[in-house]
């Protein structure tokens, strides 16, 4: 359903550049407003009420994204649903959850800065719990895929016939 009902006046190459450029601006606005957030609350030490309409935009790009996704049966760009490819997102995921609640750790003062035990358990027991929830999301979500691959598949062949 189109919410006007405009005639369009360029043709698929211009659509396709347009699209093009749409994609490259989403991404950077979404990794963008990511560093923004993040760099609000641990150098700037802003509290999350303060970033929550930021987040609040973020969450729909990201929920909206990865619902259109997984309805679509996209996975990635440049990997397939596997093992390999959520260990290797899952390990990316949790060193950079682990630094990043380090450095509001230390921006904060949270710890001790004498106890480093206490620093490197804590960093461990984020990282182990990020990667695992990551990991159980990602095979998950390629879990899914796979079975809408499939299901579109099949809808796909008995239109054919």
């Amino acid at each position: 359903m189109r919410l006007f009902k405009w005639k369009k006046v360029v043709d698929e190459r211009e659509e396709m550049e347009m699209m093009k450029i749409e994609h490259y601006m989403y991404w950077f606005t979404f990794w963008a407003l990511l560093f923004s957030i993040f760099g609000q609350l641990i150098f700037m030490k802003a509290s999350f009420t303060q970033v929550a309409g930021e987040w609040t935009v973020f969450m729909l790009m990201a929920i909206g994204l990865l619902i259109g996704e997984l309805k679509g049966g996209h996975f990635d760009y440049t990997s397939r649903p596997g093992w390999k490819c959520y260990l290797f997102y899952a390990m990316v995921a949790a060193v950079a959850g682990t630094l990043l609640v380090c450095v509001n750790s230390f921006m904060r003062g949270y710890f001790d800065k004498s106890d480093m035990g206490q620093i490197l358990t804590a960093s461990l027991i984020t990282g182990v719990n990020i990667f695992i929830l990551t990991y159980i999301c990602l095979a998950a979500a390629g879990a899914f895929v796979k079975h809408r691959r499939k299901k579109l598949e099949s809808e796909y062949d008995e239109e054919e016939e």
